[in-house]
């Protein structure tokens, strides 16, 4: 349960066929995590003469961010070569003031990640987005920073009081869910990693409900349920898992959401050695597999064998 993002559809004669950017970038992400310094080198080498507009070359640049920031370790020389990228793509002859603004933030989080400090003319909101980003960054290597910029974030959002339409809110949305998705796949937490990863899922929440529709707060809800289920707090999980299945009853019971919804109930129950609870979830879970259509059952089908191997 992820975020989204947006795509161009304005030629260039200088590039290839706009239709050949969603797929490469689709394959970047798909990669960048297993290798995140191959990924890089393509932005440049392959991604710069693909872009077709104004947010491709966004794109490719929240793409080499995450990379730098994140997975190549976010030592001095990785954030230095990131920042490199950034400039390179500012001035990509496809880049607009759009791009321009949005890479000038990615660029001010890589300062903040590395330590250093953002301009200081940035309003609270640009500010907002620019911890949110260097807090998600940092949220596996140094999750007491990571958390203290979270939290930072979420203070002077208060203090500004940002309409829920802002960009800023959704920003902290998607950082929420981002950094308690990928802490809940460590399977040896530290104690500050366990208070991020709660604080991120409690913010994504918080964020979503205001920022999204019915259908991102309830996704909200799984993760918070998934987050309390690796936390160790079995009463919090079940809460909201089961508020989860209620906002997916309230939204016309929408397959893929109710199989999820189960599917992190069926969790707490096997958790909790309630047998009976899990089977019921279980077989909840396998009546909304099958009302899938067979795109979402192939990706859905590992998930019901995991809850089923419970």
């Amino acid at each position: 349960m992820a975020a989204i993002d947006e795509h161009p559809t304005d030629e260039h004669p200088m590039t290839a066929a706009p239709t050949e950017f969603a797929p490469w970038l689709d394959q970047a992400w798909t990669d960048h995590a297993d290798h995140p310094a191959a990924v890089a080198a393509r932005i440049d080498a392959e991604g710069n003469a693909l872009a077709a507009g104004d947010a491709d070359v966004h794109a490719l640049a929240r793409l080499g961010h995450h990379v730098h920031g994140d997975h190549l370790g976010g030592e001095p020389a990785q954030l230095a070569a990131g920042r490199a990228q950034l400039v390179r793509l500012a001035a990509h002859p496809r880049a607009g003031d759009g791009a321009r603004a949005g890479i000038a933030l990615l660029d001010a989080s890589l300062v903040l990640t590395g330590g250093g400090a953002p301009p200081q003319a940035l309003g609270a909101a640009d500010r907002i987005r620019v911890q949110a980003l260097a807090a998600s960054n940092l949220a596996e290597r140094d999750s007491a920073r990571a958390a203290a910029l979270l939290q930072q974030a979420l203070a002077e959002e208060e203090i500004a009081g940002l309409p829920d339409a802002d960009p800023a809110v959704r920003a902290l949305a998607m950082t929420g869910n981002n950094i308690a998705a990928t802490l809940e796949e460590k399977s040896d937490r530290s104690a500050d990693e366990r208070a991020l990863m709660i604080l991120a899922a409690r913010t994504g929440r918080a964020c979503w409900a205001r920022a999204g529709t019915w259908l991102e707060t309830e996704r909200a809800e799984y993760r918070l349920a998934r987050t309390w289920i690796a936390a160790g707090d079995l009463v919090q999980a079940r809460r909201h898992a089961q508020a989860c299945l209620e906002i997916v009853r309230e939204h016309g019971d929408v397959a893929l959401e109710a199989f999820f919804g189960w599917e992190a109930l069926g969790h707490v129950e096997a958790a909790a050695g309630n047998r009976v609870g899990h089977g019921e979830a279980l077989a909840q879970a396998r009546a909304a597999f099958e009302r899938l259509d067979a795109g979402d059952q192939g990706w859905c089908r590992a998930e019901l064998d995991k809850l089923a191997a419970r």
